[in-house]
Formats: C-alpha cells, sequence, structure tokens
C-alpha cells in the first residue's frame, strides 16, 4: 500500500489526465455556443458543417498518414478500416448535421442538455438489441433527466417559439444517432485502437460533408471572412484539440473518472451561453441543469464491484506506464 502511494509519477499521470479531460470539456462545451454565433453571421447548417469539416480534415489525415506507418496498423486498416469509416460517418457526419440543425431553433443550453441525454438511449440500444439489463433506478433516473429538460423547454417555448420542437427533435435524433454510434464503435475500437479508429473515422465523415457541401451547390464566395474564421475555431478548437485531449485523458484515467470529469460540459455551455449569446438564466434552467447531470451521473454509475476492479486494472495500467520510459513504447493519445 505504502508502495503504490509513493511514486509522484501515479498522481502526476492522474492529475494530466484530470487537466487533459477539463480541457478538452471545455472546448467541446463552447460548440454550441460558436455555431449559434455562426448563424448570426448568415450561415446554414451545411455551410457551418462543412467549414468545421474543412478546418479539421488535414489534421485528421495527417494524424491518419502518421499512424500508417507502421505495417501492422495498415493490415489492420485493411481488415477493418471500412467498419471505422462507415461507424464514422453514421457519429461525425448525421449526429452533426441534426445537432447543428437543432441550434437553428433552440437555445445552446437546451442542446446542449438534450446531447447529453445520449445515454439514455445508449441503455434502450442495449436492453432492445444487445439484450443486457438495466441496472436498478436506470429508468427513474433517466425520467428525472428528461423531466430537467421538460422545464427548460417549458420556459423556452415561450421566448423561441413551437419551433423549440422541432429543433429538440433534432437534437434529440442527434443524440440518438450518437448512441448507436458508440455502440458500435466499440468492437471497432478494440480491434484498431482509439486513434487509428478516430482518424479514419473522422476523415471518412468530413470527406462525405465537403461532398454534401459540393452537392448543396452553395458558393465559398459567399461565405464572409468571419464565417470563414469561425469556422477554423470550430474545427480545430472544438473538434480536433478536444477529440485527442479526451482520448489522452481516457489513457491515463479509469472511464468512470473521465465521465465524471465531462459532468461540467453542461454547466460550461451555460456560461458561454449567458456571457457570449446573452442566454437567459432562470431557476428553470438551474433545475433543469441540476437534474439532467444527477441523472447521467446515476445512470453512468457502476456497480461497486465493477468500479474497484476498473480502479484495480487502472492502477496496474499505470503501473505499466510507469516502467515503460522509452519514447518508442508510450503511446501519445492527444
Amino acid at each position: 500500500m505504502e508502495q503504490d502511494l509513493a511514486p509522484g509519477s501515479t498522481l502526476s499521470v492522474d492529475k494530466q489526465g484530470i487537466i487533459y479531460a477539463l480541457i478538452g470539456t471545455v472546448f467541446f462545451s463552447l460548440k454550441p455556443v460558436l455555431i449559434k454565433i455562426a448563424y448570426q453571421l448568415g450561415g446554414d447548417a451545411v455551410t457551418i458543417m462543412s467549414l468545421r469539416a474543412a478546418s479539421s480534415l488535414p489534421f485528421y489525415l495527417l494524424i491518419l498518414c502518421w499512424l500508417l506507418r507502421g505495417s501492422g496498423q495498415r493490415q489492420k486498416t485493411l481488415r477493418y478500416g471500412w467498419q471505422a469509416m462507415l461507424i464514422g460517418i453514421l457519429g461525425y457526419y448525421f449526429a452533426s448535421l441534426f445537432d447543428i440543425l437543432a441550434l437553428e431553433s433552440i437555445s445552446a443550453q437546451l442542446e446542449r442538455l438534450l446531447l447529453f441525454m445520449y445515454p439514455s438511449f445508449v441503455v434502450l440500444i442495449s436492453m432492445l438489441v444487445l439484450k443486457e439489463t438495466p441496472k436498478a433506478g436506470t429508468f427513474l433516473s433517466i425520467l428525472l433527466g428528461y423531466l430537467g429538460i421538460a422545464l427548460i423547454v417549458a420556459h423556452d417555448i415561450q421566448h423561441l417559439g413551437d419551433d423549440i420542437w422541432l429543433g429538440s427533435l433534432y437534437a434529440l435524433l442527434s443524440a440518438m444517432i450518437f448512441a448507436t454510434y458508440l455502440v458500435l464503435s466499440k468492437r471497432v475500437i478494440s480491434q484498431l485502437g482509439s486513434q487509428l479508429f478516430t482518424s479514419l473515422g473522422m476523415t471518412s465523415a468530413g470527406i462525405v460533408i465537403l461532398l454534401h457541401f459540393q452537392w448543396s451547390g452553395a458558393q465559398l464566395s459567399t461565405i464572409s471572412l468571419d464565417l470563414a474564421l469561425l469556422g477554423i475555431a470550430l474545427g480545430f478548437f472544438c473538434t480536433v484539440l478536444p477529440s485527442y485531449l479526451i482520448a489522452a485523458a481516457m489513457a491515463r484515467l479509469t472511464p468512470s473518472a473521465v465521465s465524471l470529469t465531462s459532468n461540467i460540459g453542461p454547466a460550461m455551455t451555460a456560461v458561454f451561453a449567458i456571457t457570449i449569446l446573452d442566454e437567459s438564466f432562470t431557476i428553470y434552467h438551474l433545475l433543469g441543469i441540476t437534474l439532467v447531470v444527477f441523472a447521467v451521473i446515476q445512470v453512468n454509475r457502476k456497480p461497486k464491484a465493477d468500479r474497484t476492479q476498473l480502479t484495480s486494472s487502472a492502477e496496474e495500467n499505470l503501473s505499466g506506464q510507469d516502467k515503460a520510459t522509452s519514447p518508442a513504447k508510450t503511446k501519445t493519445e492527444a
């Protein structure tokens, strides 16, 4: 026990992972606010999505080329790459499209909370398709989460009108597609690794998004400089950077620790929306955020035995990382 507590390297890795997770969550939380600003600058859903993809695609292509230097990675890509590409298009093209469409009609705060409820769809898919039995209290937690969302909808409909229903539907579709993406991606990630899977998925989705832009007949000449710069910020700061920061955090922390850290997301989006977009924040929003975050924490909470096993596994992995001091042997998730 004393030996486990003595080395400073384990504590350093934990702190590093938490910092990566927090920064990644903050950048992800800024995304709906920047998209709302993009609409104010005259953008539409296809243009905003395409600018984001165009500015992030070169980074993912470079990382993908770097990862494919090894023959082992190329062999895995030949065998499983098509699955990663199809799943990536599902998660990063369709989910993103519905998400951006939603933000045309609803507030950034409501959008963030609706997407944050994606674990409810993971539970539903796992129960109906994978025949997994949800743990006790799961459906009560989900009900509380949607009660929190209903409070915010009841407030926002007075200011945003009936369009809020269509926007909420788009956001829920995005959450459902993202949940499906997560369920489908587990097995493929185990074969390819998170970096290669993410790079293949984001690259294929980016290409499809740009093809959609070309097919839509939109003209680059109609895009203002301010909108183009905002699209670059969306692509790098709200897509590329946080995706690898979260991956780096997952390499250093247990899944439950990363999940708990990401729970600050809705609160961060609320802060950005209030200060940047001047969105209102009432007792309805406070209660709604509280209920949704509580519900998601409860749904994601694992049984005590599983948490103990995860912690032990993490400690063993960290011990192994301490021994792997050679740069060639160290995984760089960021």
